[in-house]
């Protein structure tokens, strides 16, 4: 992507890249530290996305702007419904579930 005017960029344009970059940095760091997912979460399986790249938080602000605090409850939801599918017990069994998985795969364009 390159940008023709002054400013950054957020919300879903950086998900795929960020979230790759999330899993790696899992992969890399093996449980050293917590680590925050970030860029695009602006759905409840975006977050859990992240948290199976590997976050153990995740932060959202474009799609809160734009969406308003409902995206809170769709992402509580979101992780209601994961447990309640069996996916998982606790929150810590989602985390970097799939980072391996991500790694393998080729680098997002």
């Amino acid at each position: 992507m390159t940008a023709k005017q002054a400013g950054g960029l957020s919300g879903r344009p950086l998900y795929p890249l960020a979230t790759r970059m999330l899993a790696e940095t899992y992969v890399r760091v093996e449980g050293a530290f917590p680590l925050v997912g970030a860029g695009g979460i602006d759905s409840g399986p975006a977050a859990i996305g992240k948290i199976r790249a590997g976050a153990d938080l995740v932060q959202f602000y474009s799609a809160l702007v734009y969406r308003g605090l409902a995206l809170v409850g769709e992402i509580k939801a979101a992780l209601v419904g994961a447990f309640d599918r069996g996916e998982a017990k606790k929150l810590s069994d989602l985390v970097g579930a799939d980072a391996a998985a991500m790694t393998a795969e080729p680098w997002p364009v």
